[in-house]
């Protein structure tokens, strides 16, 4: 997960190619519409991660991730999480989506407690 596949580069390239097309005055509609080609390619990745409270510090007790571009199952290519916090994921380039309520979670008689803190990020790739 970490160092994972961005188009932003791509964007900035594109973006470099245009300012020096227009400067030189030879900047085109075409040139314009290759945006559309290079953010039809991305593709969400949705990352669950369960935290052990609602500090974004804390460490995880589990975690789930939905990839578009696989099957509609959710991944856990290793029992090891792909960060060691929130915080470490958001550092990554993932946006966190949903913040967990702990009002939602009243869990006194069962012991999952560690389970109950699920934070929803994303990323486009």
């Amino acid at each position: 997960m970490k160092g994972g596949t961005c188009v932003k580069p791509a964007i900035n390239d594109w973006l470099d190619s245009c300012i020096e097309k227009l400067n030189a005055g030879e900047l085109t509609e075409t040139d314009l519409r290759c945006v559309t080609d290079i953010l039809a390619g991305k593709k969400q990745l949705i990352l669950y991660l369960y935290s052990k409270s609602t500090n974004l510090r804390s460490p995880l007790g589990g975690w789930a991730l939905y990839d578009a571009t696989a099957t509609d199952e959710p991944v856990l290519p290793s029992q090891d999480a792909p960060y060691t916090s929130v915080l470490e994921a958001v550092n990554d380039g993932w946006r966190i989506v949903q913040f967990p309520r702990p009002e939602l979670y009243n869990f006194t008689d069962v012991d999952n407690a560690y389970l109950t803190y699920e934070f929803i990020l994303e990323k486009f790739v």
